[in-house]
């Protein structure tokens, strides 16, 4: 028996809130991790130069007390004005160094490993870690003693610490530092999180929204969005009203087909009574004559269905075509149709519904006018993100009056009964219109003098 696969059911995504927060935490710790390392080598920097200082003041403070006795051996005053020296174990440490001999502060008693120093050069200067001074931090200083005998004596005074201090200090400030920087993080990502959260509700309320439409509670969606989202509910709503219109268009064809099929089903059914008068050419006759209904009646329903998003169109372009093929299909009596306006103009509308918009009209100038027809393309009204777009359509005949204009757009109403045709064109142009959120106007040609009719499309 062969086994049923389905597909695994898709997992849902992370929600918007949770990106964000997540890519911006990410972010922010490397930011944050970056600013510390920057301020803790600033700082060790800062206190390195500081530790220097101080041991530096401390060599000063022993010159000012030292001697040396004529063998060149360091003579230093028991009283030192730096009590740490005095104290053995303080983590201060200093010494005096000449060929002959050398000086230890007091404060060596007892180290296991003292600081490491050597005899410089005069006027030379030195400053080392623990890496290379056994453990300390260690400053000296070189010069040349002069004798009353007036010898130069090379002497070098030098002080040490232990690095345990310096230690604490930086382990002190990192520990600040970094629990300053975690309470800075926690309250950016708080109010990252606040931010999001309102940034966030206008999405939500368009979900909410959207679930209302599915349940039938509403139709479309209210206003009142911010300026990024307006275009977003604005071509839902759209959306929306073109599937609407589309469900109308295909019922209104539905009932026209109907309508239309009404006749010859009445007179097969009558010949049918009558059998013997009824023979099987009019049957297949009567059957071709429905067949031609429904496609056309299909067909016209295919083309009244239309998208909300569609491309721009060029209108000109169109317009100048159909012109040609009603001045070829009108030749007795001739029709001139003169085309005018901006090329660059277009509209978002389908091209078929633009065609047949033009084309009923124009072909109505044609077929009820005195053979002159002119087409105009002008833009219409300014919008913030595209003008809208008129066509004005002119014929030099008789007129057509308002009452006869409101029985024209009716469905099913012609103005010449004696002409083919089902009365639908100006029916079918008014609702394309108003499916586009446009209209059909009436009005009075000032240069051909016959009817003028205006389309007028809306801005974005």
């Amino acid at each position: 028996m062969a086994e049923l696969v389905t597909d695994a059911p898709a997992r849902a995504a992370p929600s918007l809130v949770l990106r964000l927060v997540f890519s911006a935490g990410i972010a922010l710790a490397v930011a944050l991790a970056l600013v510390g390392l920057a301020v803790d080598r600033g700082f060790r920097s800062a206190a390195e130069g500081a530790l220097e200082e101080r041991l530096a003041a401390t060599v000063f403070l022993l010159l000012s007390t030292i001697d040396l006795d004529a063998q060149g051996q360091p003579l230093v005053s028991e009283a030192l004005a730096e009590p740490r020296l005095d104290q053995p174990g303080s983590g201060l440490y200093a010494g005096v160094m000449t060929p002959a001999g050398s000086w230890t502060s007091a404060s060596h008693y007892g180290l296991i490993e003292p600081p490491r120093a050597r005899l410089i050069e005069r006027g030379e200067t030195l400053f080392r870690g623990p890496e290379a001074a056994g453990n300390y931090y260690v400053y000296a200083l070189g010069l040349g003693w002069e004798q009353p005998d007036g010898e130069i004596v090379d002497l070098t005074l030098w002080a040490a610490e232990n690095p345990d201090r310096f230690a604490a200090e930086v382990g002190a400030f990192r520990a600040d530092l970094w629990r300053w920087l975690v309470l800075a993080a926690a309250l950016v990502i708080g109010a990252q999180l606040f931010l999001l959260v309102l940034f966030v509700k206008p999405l939500r309320r368009v979900a909410q929204e959207v679930r209302d439409i599915e349940a039938g509670e509403r139709e479309t969606l209210s206003g009142g969005y911010p300026r990024e989202l307006q275009p977003l509910t604005a071509n839902l709503n759209a959306l929306l009203a073109t599937e609407r219109d589309n469900a109308t268009h295909y019922r209104q064809a539905l009932a026209d087909l109907a309508h239309a099929l009404k006749t010859p089903l009445a007179v097969m059914r009558t010949r049918l009574e009558s059998t013997a008068e009824t023979s099987m050419e009019t049957q297949i006759e009567e059957l071709e004559r429905m067949d031609q209904l429904i496609r056309r009646q299909l067909e016209r329903a295919a083309r009244s269905t239309r998208r909300t998003l569609n491309q721009p169109v060029a209108i000109l372009p169109i317009a100048q075509r159909l012109a040609d093929s009603l001045e070829r299909l009108y030749q007795e009596p001739p029709v001139v149709i003169e085309v005018a306006g901006d090329p660059e103009l277009a509209v978002r509308v389908d091209e078929r519904d633009l065609m047949e918009l033009i084309g009923n009209l124009m072909d109505n100038a044609a077929k009820y006018g005195r053979g002159r027809i002119a087409v105009t393309v002008q833009s219409g009204q300014s919008g913030a993100r595209q003008s809208g777009v008129e066509i004005l359509i002119e014929d030099n005949g008789p007129g057509i009056d308002a009452q006869a204009w409101r029985e024209l757009i009716q469905r099913g109403v012609r103005g010449d009964e004696r002409r083919e045709g089902q009365g639908l064109g100006l029916a079918i142009a008014e609702q394309l219109m108003e499916a586009y959120g446009g209209q059909l106007m009436l009005e009075r040609s000032e240069t051909l003098g016959g009817t003028a009719i205006r389309l007028v499309f809306p801005p974005r």
